[in-house]
């Protein structure tokens, strides 16, 4: 909208509004501005000169971006939410399509691993309800950027960010995605790399199928095996009888491989009691070899199976393969020639990745025997990551190219082969952190490090083709290249411009994302210098960030983040167990946050969790952190059909709470709309206490346990144990 000179050349500094030269546009653009002024200017000086005789003409504020002041009758005096914009009823079902398929409906969040992402449907959703009460370019700030898909909504928008973690690998992999270089220039580096490391690849894994068909190993299946702590017999802990079906299930063919009370293997059908083909042992195919964690020996005698570990400690025999050539899979026993291979002997990796530390996740690992990083990995497949990543440097003189491949490796160890479970129904294999827990498993999975065309999870290969996709979908969404600066120390001094605005009259060169490693106790932005604070916080324990990354971090020659600042609890550590330090840390990150805001900034975060003293700490942090509730909506935010939360009674909503800093200021609140669901009933409960953030006083702790420890979502469930 061009602007116009003030014809009677009035002082911008006091205006009667009622003046006839000035006009509003029908978006409620006012119209007038001095010859030497600038709009925003002079919309942010103006005063009423007189008393306003009508109501409709009251003067309002002025919304700060590209000189806008919106009609006096449309605008209310007093702070509103942006949530008011935001259809929760239709972003959930945009949520219920993205948790199916995240890859599909955001492919760069393939490029690393990370847990309890939120979706792009609801944080976009709220930087565009923001952006319908102050359009023009942004500042948008997420000091728990994490998975990074806040970063990733808000410059698919066109708005700066600025992007903090305490976690290295999180920072590492968020500055790769969203730097991922041209899809050409990538394709390049694939080709070279794809180049250098197929001899390799033949020499650790080629074989044939059964009918001669050249092939390649892709998965290897191994069994743990240690001796009876009674008699001393050494025995095979297979987890059930039916190791897995030999196709997908929804082809309904029975064949499939089982394993004998006795551990003997061999082929049989799921549905049918068979004898031994090694020793004549009835087989039932539905049977548990290890209910509980229990091992039973064929003497009667009973071990846990973590009490047999440290007894005796466990060791690992392959005993199945799945070969992949000529478009086609098979599972198999291993010939002689795939079994020597499978052992490696005379493969020497060399990468020391560290000790397992105590945890409250690895301590599963450390129960079992393992005691270093590299203990998760069979030597076959640490020495195939070497090699990768030895030859990741030559493949493209682009840093980025480099940066992204190393990603893609780096995140195949994720597949752990001495950790990683096979579902023997759909005949894949799991990620060793599947379901945000270290999974240990006495019949894992060794992939094929490097790839096959036609199977392997989360393999190398299967990384670089996602790559392709998400750089693709980057440079569409963005229209080309994005600018991204860092990781850059949580210690580096402070930037001296706001990102991606004007200084002075004058553009500056500023990158597009600014990523930042290190504790947000201290944020690297000028005070008042950010539209709007988006997050997405750890929530309480439920995720142990660190531990689950820490084999990632090893393999990425990353140096782990120091604990003490990590807003995670963790009780097998101590960390922010004491009374009070949970707040203490929050309180302090939320308080630097809104540091950052402009008076009329908003900072807006997700959070959920079945735990009323999460919940209560959480709203402490934030009244002591300064800040007052400005709305909450309720908004579904997880697969309810996953696996991990059916017939349980999981958090699948999330609470959305829109924060302001204090001022003299009324504020407007926004109320969610509550559902007749169990779940929403315990997050209407809250929501009460949350719109109460600012003038939180007396025992309203007391009062919130009793209010939400009465909600039937957080009772058990009649019939269950």
């Amino acid at each position: 909208m061009p602007r116009r000179t003030n014809p009677v050349g009035e002082s911008h500094r006091t205006a009667n509004i009622h003046a006839p030269h000035r006009q509003w546009d029908d978006p409620g653009t006012w119209l007038w501005a001095t010859p030497d002024q600038p709009a925003r200017v002079v919309f942010r000086d103006l005063v009423v000169s007189e008393p306003v005789r009508d109501d409709r003409w009251r003067w309002a504020h002025l919304d700060h971006v590209g000189g806008r002041y919106a009609k006096p009758e449309q605008v209310s005096t007093a702070i509103r939410s942006p949530l008011r914009h935001f259809d929760a009823e239709a972003v959930s079902s945009r949520v219920r399509r993205e948790v199916r398929n995240r890859e599909v409906h955001l492919p760069p969040v393939s490029t690393y691993r990370w847990w309890a992402r939120r979706t792009e449907a609801v944080n976009g959703s709220i930087i565009d309800a923001v952006s319908a009460d102050r359009p023009g370019r942004m500042v948008v700030s997420d000091p728990f950027a994490g998975g990074g898909v806040i970063p990733l909504a808000a410059v698919m928008r066109g708005h700066s960010v600025y992007a903090q973690d305490l976690n290295p690998w999180a920072a590492r992999g968020l500055a790769s995605m969203l730097a991922l270089p041209d899809p050409e220039a990538l394709r390049d580096g694939i080709a070279a790399l794809t180049q250098r490391v197929l001899a390799s690849a033949q020499a650790a894994y080629g074989t044939v199928l059964t009918d001669g068909t050249p092939a390649l190993v892709s998965h290897t299946f191994r069994v743990a095996v240690a001796p009876c702590t009674a008699c001393g017999r050494q025995q095979r802990i297979f987890p059930h009888a039916l190791v897995s079906l030999t196709s997908r299930v929804e082809r309904n063919l029975p064949e499939a491989f089982l394993a004998c009370p006795d551990g003997h293997l061999f082929k049989g059908r799921r549905d049918v009691t068979a004898p031994c083909s090694t020793c004549g042992e009835k087989t039932d195919p539905a049977r548990a070899y290890t209910p509980r964690r229990v091992i039973t020996c064929r003497c009667g005698h009973q071990d846990r199976l973590e009490d047999r570990a440290k007894a005796t400690g466990l060791a690992w025999e392959v005993v199945l393969v799945e070969r992949a050539g000529g478009g086609r899979r098979e599972l198999s026993l291993p010939t002689p020639g795939e079994l020597a291979a499978a052992e490696a002997e005379h493969v020497d990796p060399r990468m020391q990745l560290g000790t397992i530390p105590e945890g409250q996740e690895t301590a599963v690992l450390r129960r079992h025997g393992f005691r270093s990083w590299e203990d998760l990995y069979p030597r076959r497949q640490r020495a195939m990551v070497e090699r990768l990543l030895e030859l990741a440097p030559s493949c493209s003189p682009d840093a980025d190219v480099v940066a992204a491949l190393k990603l893609a490796i780096v995140g195949s160890t994720e597949m752990a082969g001495h950790l990683s479970r096979w579902d023997r129904y759909y005949l894949k294999s799991y990620e060793s952190m599947a379901g945000h827990r270290f999974n240990f498993t006495t019949l894992p999975v060794e992939p094929n490090a490097w790839g096959t065309p036609t199977s392997g999870r989360g393999t190398t290969l299967r990384r670089l083709v996602q790559l392709i996709k998400a750089a693709e979908w980057l440079k569409e969404r963005t229209g080309g290249r994005l600018r991204v600066a860092g990781p850059v120390a949580a210690s580096a001094p402070t930037v001296p411009a706001m990102l991606g605005q004007d200084v002075d009259g004058q553009s500056l060169d500023r990158p597009d994302v600014l990523v930042v490693v290190g504790s947000s106790q201290r944020q690297l932005l000028p005070t008042g210098s950010v539209d709007l604070v988006l997050t997405d916080p750890p929530y309480h324990d439920d995720v142990q960030y660190g531990e689950l990354s820490q084999p990632l971090q090893a393999w990425a020659g990353l140096t782990p983040a120091e604990s003490g600042g990590d807003a995670v609890v963790n009780r097998a550590t101590g960390q922010l167990v004491a009374a009070g330090s949970y707040t203490a840390l929050l309180a302090s990150i939320f308080r630097e946050s809104a540091r950052l805001l402009r008076d009329d900034g908003h900072l807006i975060f997700s959070y959920a969790n079945r735990d009323p003293k999460a919940w209560a700490q959480l709203l402490e942090a934030l009244q002591s952190a300064g800040l007052r509730a400005a709305g909450c909506t309720i908004v579904h935010s997880e697969n309810e059909t996953d696996h991990a939360k059916r017939n349980v009674r999981a958090c699948t909503l999330d609470l959305l709470l829109d924060l302001v800093p204090v001022s003299g200021m009324s504020v407007a609140k926004h109320q969610p709309i509550v559902g007749d669901t169990a779940e929403e009933e315990f997050l209407g409960i809250i929501a009460e206490y949350v719109l109460a953030i600012g003038d939180l006083a007396g025992n309203w702790q007391e009062e919130f346990f009793e209010a939400v420890s009465a909600a039937e979502f957080l009772q058990p469930r009649r019939g269950r144990r």
